[in-house]
């Protein structure tokens, strides 16, 4: 017979595992189904280790800061073995604190491939053996996986994804990264910091298609600057293998040209992973994305879906937002889950966050909008730690209302927590602007920039 249980989570990505955490802290009797590993995507391949080498691509910044400082530093590149090491320690010390954390709970884990057969059963097969699993609620946390782009598919040692870059087996002396969204440009960024000379090229007008496009443009510029070469509007037709390297034909707006490299980067999308549920009447949208109500119920109602599987934004926070929400629904609570204020980091360098909606979103809705800006170069604490490239952008309509909050400098990610909160909230530019922001700090530059708002800026000229 089938061992019951209250929730069976299947996946245990950001979205699963807080899920199954939240739900044993209510008592239920939760089972939890990982193929791969504790954290998924996120923690392993993704949003942990990425950061982890991209605070370390930093450091080769800081030591030209430490220099203009009067610091005698001499630097002989980077030991990639060490630094491999240090990443995977990251990575390995949150997956066993997942795994406490389920054990302090009384989550039950079990590794294998999942298969659900049926309304209420689930399948997983493991060590060629198959087990079977019974329970009220099924919850779906499987996430994407990365597509393939025609003419370039992966061989893993020239033709690479962000799984493989993130193994540092090598730096390529020349890597082409095709796509410039999130992923992209962080890898991006940290190759080019470990000595790789690196081109973009996204067939959209602008990096990360979506932002904030007077920032995104203050990004491209600022990473040209650094010695990357971005080329936007511009699009790759196949490659051909040559002895030492790849050439690739590159088509950009005004010119046609055959380039050469070591490895190319494929960065252009994700798909859902479906082949769990296969055989079920669960609806799916025209790109595969799991079609869910406000309260994360499928077209099959004891079963959810949560995180990526349910389609844009596919980030990780958004998941763990949707799993605890769940869990507390499943609980007993009623909620609507699916009206929260999402917010976006992208972590190049200098990093780009934003929330709520940007200018040319807001203008589409055909809002009457005012804008209130503040540079980095005007901060005296952005000054004091040498990182002085970026900009504050406050967008909010004629009554003041806050709709928008992005940062294009350093600290971005910390700082957009403050916009996060005042446009969930509903309150006004105003009230950014009237909040005593200690001094010195990076914080100061969201009250000037909700001061310019009304131009009423003291550090810089109101316009």
């Amino acid at each position: 017979m089938p061992h019951r249980y209250d929730v069976i989570i299947i996946g245990a990505g950001p979205g699963g595992y807080p899920c199954a955490i939240r739900l044993g802290q209510l008592g239920k009797k939760v089972l939890v189904i990982e193929a791969k590993h504790l954290g998924g995507l996120c923690l392993n391949w993704g949003c942990i280790p990425t950061k982890a080498l991209s605070y370390a691509a930093e450091m080769t910044d800081n030591f030209k800061k430490a220099k203009r400082m009067g610091f005698q530093i001499t630097t002989q590149g980077c030991d990639l073995k060490t630094l491999r090491t240090w990443k995977q320690g990251i990575v390995e010390r949150l997956r066993k604190g997942i795994d406490v954390l389920f054990k302090s709970c009384n989550v039950e884990c079990k590794h294998g491939n999942a298969q659900v057969v049926s309304q209420h059963q689930v399948q997983v097969d493991t060590d060629g053996q198959s087990f079977f699993y019974e329970a009220e609620a099924i919850v779906l946390a499987i996430g994407t996986e990365v597509t393939p782009l025609p003419g370039f598919e992966y061989d893993h040692k020239y033709i690479i994804n962000t799984d493989d870059a993130l193994e540092l087996k090598d730096i390529p002396k020349r890597l082409l990264v095709i796509g410039a969204g999130a992923s992209g440009l962080e890898m991006a960024t940290i190759y080019h910091r470990l000595g790789s000379q690196v081109t973009v090229v996204e067939i959209m007008e602008q990096i990360l298609p979506g932002m904030e496009g007077e920032l995104c443009y203050m990004l491209t510029q600022n990473m040209k600057k650094a010695g990357i070469q971005i080329h936007t509007s511009t699009q790759v037709s196949g490659y051909k293998k040559g002895s030492t390297s790849l050439e690739v034909n590159i088509k950009t707006p005004t010119t046609e040209t055959q380039e050469f490299y070591d490895k190319i980067l494929v960065s252009v999308g994700r798909k859902p992973i479906t082949r769990v549920f296969e055989g079920l009447d669960i609806k799916t949208d025209n790109k595969g994305f799991v079609v869910v109500d406000t309260n994360l119920h499928t077209s099959i109602n004891n079963i959810y879906a949560i995180g990526d599987l349910v389609g844009a934004p596919l980030l990780a926070h958004k998941a763990t937002k949707q799993g605890i929400a769940l869990a507390e629904m499943l609980g007993g609570e009623n909620l609507h889950i699916l009206t929260h204020t999402i917010p976006s980091c992208v972590f190049t360098i200098p990093p780009l966050s934003s929330v709520g909606l940007t200018e040319k979103e807001a203008t589409a809705r055909g809002i009457k909008i005012k804008i209130g800006r503040f540079p980095y170069r005007a901060s005296g604490k952005a000054l004091s730690m040498g990182d002085t490239e970026g900009m504050v952008k406050i967008i909010g309509d004629e009554q003041g209302k806050l709709l928008g909050l992005h940062i294009l400098g350093a600290e971005s990610s910390s700082l957009i927590g403050e916009g996060i909160l005042a446009i969930e909230k509903g309150m006004s530019v105003k009230d950014i602007a009237e909040a005593v922001h200690p001094h010195p700090t990076l914080t100061e530059m969201l009250q000037e920039a909700a001061k310019g708002f009304y131009k009423k800026a003291i550090h810089v000229p109101n316009k």
